[in-house]
């Protein structure tokens, strides 16, 4: 499950893809992720120090670089800590997706982004991410499709039924294969430098 740190920062970037860049008080920022203070002055540590995100001495809080804060999320997210259980079927990715709609968990990674997308231009994928509990779903162990199942945060489901845009690519910048590298790389402009966060 993400950290509390974790949690901060994908509010942090959420809320400036919205239009939302400034909190007048810790207690505020604190309040809307359902964290203790202590806990969310201690995530800002690290965005401070970079410059991703300012901290004044009055106590409140403004995000600078949102593109800058998903790179340093990118670079501490250990996706491989949140696997509640992998498995197979014999179904394409998007298949297993729809197949995924009808049980109640959060879409990740590849099919988050296409999601975000409205269509998948960049390359066929074999790894569906999911929050959430499939734990009644059967295991097919010659099937195409790896299924990850990840344990969702307590405030995962305020974002929908898929991740939102930058936590997808944080979370396919730490999967491995050539898929999530080129989803990594292709999906760059609309979550890094100019793109959706930079609204």
């Amino acid at each position: 499950m993400l950290s509390v740190t974790e949690r901060v920062w994908r509010h942090l970037i959420v809320s400036t893809s919205t239009g939302r860049r400034e909190w007048s008080t810790l207690t505020e920022l604190a309040g809307e992720v359902d964290a203790a203070v202590s806990s969310v002055h201690d995530a800002l540590a690290r965005p401070v120090e970079i410059g991703a995100v300012g901290a004044w001495p009055s106590g409140g809080v403004m995000v600078l670089d949102p593109e800058r804060l998903t790179v340093l999320w990118a670079g501490r997210r250990r996706l491989v800590r949140d696997v509640k259980r992998r498995f197979r079927l014999a179904a394409s990715a998007p298949e297993v997706e729809r197949a995924l709609s009808a049980h109640p968990v959060v879409l990740g990674g590849f099919g988050a982004v296409v999601a975000a997308l409205g269509a998948n231009t960049i390359a066929d994928y074999e790894t569906v991410l999911v929050y959430g509990d499939l734990a009644g779903l059967g295991d097919v162990p010659e099937g195409p499709t790896e299924v990850i199942v990840l344990d969702p945060d307590p405030l995962l489901a305020r974002y929908g039924r898929t991740t939102p845009l930058a936590q997808a690519w944080v979370d396919l910048f730490c999967l491995p294969g050539w898929q999530a590298a080129r989803f990594v790389h292709e999906t760059m402009g609309k979550v890094i430098g100019g793109g959706v966060l930079s609204a």
